[in-house]
C-alpha cells in the first residue's frame, strides 16, 4: 500500500515537474525570440543609421529657387543669378541632370563663378563622373576660394581616390548604451496560462523588469571592383555585436556574423546575392548558429525612385543553454520575402515602404509559425550630416499548433501582433564642437579631427506585442544613445 502510495505521489510529482518546465521553457522562450529577432534586425538598423548619416553629409542645401519656372528661364536666358537659382531649384527635386546642364550653361556664361563651379564639381561626383569632377576640383584650386572651400574640395578629391580605388575597405565602430522598462518581455498583466489555467505570476525574476545596457559593435567591410565597365564587385564583411545587462544578467546579448556576396549591375538595376553565417550567445552560451543565403534585386526607374526585393532562406540550429532545455526543439529552416520601395520627395525628404513575409518551419509545429509584416519610414535631412527618421512595423505572427502545456485542452492557436515605433534623432560632433575647443596647435586639430566625424545618435522606441494567450503579451519602452565612427581607407 505504502509503494503504491509513493508511486501515485511520483507520478503527480513528474507530471507537475514536467508542466512547470514546459511554462518555463515558454517563457524563457519568449525572451529568446525576442533576443534573437532583435539581433537579426540589427545590422539592417545600423545600415538605415549609415545610410541616413552619408546622405545626410553629401545633402546640397537648396533653399532658394523653389519659385522659379522654367517659363522664367526662357524669357531670360542669359541671367545667370536666375540660372543658378532654377539649378538649386532641379537639385531640391532630385533633377540632378538637368541641374548638371544647367550648371554647364552658366560656366560658358562666365567659366570664373567659383561657387557655380564647385556646385558643377558636386554634382558631377553625385553623377559619378568622377573624372570630370576631378578636373573641376583642380580648376577651382586656382581660382579665389575661401580656406572652408579649398578644405571641401580636399574632402571630395579624397573621396574620388577613394571610389577609384578597385579594393576598398571600412571600419565602423560604434559604442552606446540603451535603457528598457521591460527588458525580459514579461507580460502585460502578471499572470500566464498553465494547461489552460490562468494563474498569477509570483516570482519577482518572472514579472517586469527594467535595465540598462552597455553596447559595441564592430564591422569591417572589404569590397574588390571586378574591373568591368558597369561596376560588378564582391564583398565581404565581418560584424562583432555585443549587450552587457547592468541588472539581467542572463539576457547579456553577443552575435558574430560574417557575410560574402557580389554585386551585379546594369544599366537601372543592381542584383545582390551574399550568404552568411551567424553565431549567437546568450549570457556567454552559444545558443543559436544560422546559415543563410539572400537573394536582392534593386531597381532604380527614376533617380528619385527605387523598388528592391529579396528572397531568403536560412538553415537555424538551436541549442539548450542552462536557462532553457528546450531551445533544440526550435532548430529548423526559416523561408522569407521582402518587396519594398524608396521615394524620394527632395533630397532632404524620402520614404521608404517595406512589406515581408516569412516562414519558420520547426523541430516541433508548436514553435513553428507564418509572419506578415508592414513598415513605413521617413527620414528628413537637415544638412550638415544631422538628421531625423521615423519608423511604424506592425507585423502578426500565427503559430501552426496549440502548445498543450499552455493551453491545456483547448486548441487555441497561439497568434501575436506587435506594434513597434522609433524616433531617430543624429548629428556629427562637428554641429556641437567648436573648431577652437582644444587650441589650435597640430595636436589639438588631430584630436579634433578624430572626434569631429563621429555621428551621435538618440532613439526613442516603443514596442506593444498583443496576443491572444497572455503568456505572449507584453510591451516594452526603450531608450537608445549611440556614438559611431567610420573609417575609410
Amino acid at each position: 500500500m505504502k509503494t503504491s502510495r509513493w508511486r501515485h505521489g511520483s507520478a503527480i510529482a513528474t507530471v507537475l515537474g514536467t508542466l512547470v518546465m514546459g511554462v518555463s521553457g515558454a517563457n524563457a522562450q519568449q525572451s529568446v525570440d525576442v533576443r534573437t529577432d532583435e539581433a537579426r534586425r540589427l545590422s539592417d538598423d545600423f545600415d538605415r543609421l549609415r545610410d541616413a548619416t552619408e546622405r545626410a553629409n553629401l545633402l546640397l542645401r537648396t533653399d532658394d529657387g523653389g519659385d522659379i519656372t522654367y517659363a522664367d528661364i526662357l524669357a531670360n536666358p542669359d541671367d545667370i543669378v536666375l540660372n543658378f537659382r532654377w539649378a538649386k531649384a532641379q537639385l531640391a527635386r532630385g533633377e540632378v541632370r538637368g541641374a548638371s546642364a544647367t550648371l554647364e550653361r552658366i560656366l560658358v556664361l562666365d567659366p570664373d563663378l567659383a561657387p557655380v563651379r564647385l556646385y558643377y564639381a558636386i554634382v558631377l561626383y553625385r553623377l559619378d563622373s568622377l573624372d570630370e569632377a576631378r578636373a573641376q576640383f583642380d580648376r577651382l584650386r586656382h581660382m579665389d576660394i575661401s580656406p572652408e572651400v579649398a578644405a571641401s574640395i580636399d574632402s571630395y578629391v579624397d573621396a574620388i581616390e577613394r571610389r577609384r580605388q578597385r579594393l576598398r575597405q571600412a571600419l565602423t565602430v560604434t559604442l552606446g548604451s540603451q535603457v528598457d522598462s521591460n527588458r525580459n518581455s514579461a507580460p502585460n498583466d502578471k499572470q500566464q496560462l498553465v494547461t489552460g489555467t490562468l494563474t498569477n505570476i509570483t516570482a519577482s525574476g518572472d514579472k517586469p523588469q527594467n535595465d540598462i545596457a552597455y553596447i559595441g559593435a564592430l564591422r569591417y567591410e572589404i569590397s574588390y571592383d571586378l574591373g568591368y565597365q558597369e561596376g560588378h564587385e564582391v564583398f565581404a564583411s565581418v560584424t562583432g555585436y555585443g549587450s552587457d545587462q547592468v541588472r539581467l544578467d542572463s539576457l547579456d546579448l553577443g552575435s558574430f556574423s560574417v557575410d560574402v556576396g557580389t554585386r551585379l549591375r546594369g544599366g537601372y538595376w543592381m542584383l545582390t546575392p551574399s550568404v552568411n553565417q551567424t553565431v549567437q550567445s546568450l549570457s556567454k552560451e552559444k545558443y543559436l548558429t544560422s546559415r543563410s543565403g539572400r537573394l536582392r534585386l534593386d531597381w532604380n526607374p527614376r533617380p528619385f525612385f527605387n523598388l528592391n526585393g529579396e528572397v531568403s532562406y536560412a538553415d537555424e540550429r538551436f541549442q539548450n543553454t542552462s536557462e532553457s532545455s528546450a531551445l533544440r526543439l526550435h532548430s529548423g529552416q526559416r523561408y522569407g520575402s521582402r518587396l519594398g520601395t524608396n521615394y524620394s520627395w527632395t533630397p532632404n525628404n524620402r520614404t521608404s515602404f517595406n512589406l515581408s513575409a516569412g516562414k519558420k518551419e520547426a523541430a516541433r509545429n508548436y514553435y513553428s509559425y507564418d509572419s506578415l509584416s508592414g513598415e513605413l519610414i521617413h527620414a528628413y535631412l537637415f544638412g550638415g550630416g544631422s538628421y531625423i527618421s521615423g519608423s511604424f512595423r506592425y507585423g502578426i505572427d500565427r503559430y501552426r499548433d496549440p502548445d498543450y502545456l499552455v493551453t491545456g485542452n483547448s486548441p487555441r492557436h497561439r497568434m501575436d501582433r506587435s506594434a513597434r515605433t522609433r524616433l531617430t534623432y543624429g548629428a556629427p560632433l562637428s554641429q556641437i564642437l567648436p573648431s577652437d575647443l582644444f587650441g589650435d596647435s597640430n595636436t589639438a586639430n588631430q584630436i579634433y579631427d578624430l572626434l569631429a566625424p563621429i555621428n551621435w545618435s538618440i532613439t526613442g522606441e516603443y514596442l506593444n506585442t498583443k496576443s491572444n494567450i497572455p503568456n505572449y503579451e507584453y510591451h516594452n519602452a526603450r531608450a537608445q544613445i549611440y556614438l559611431t565612427r567610420r573609417w575609410e581607407f
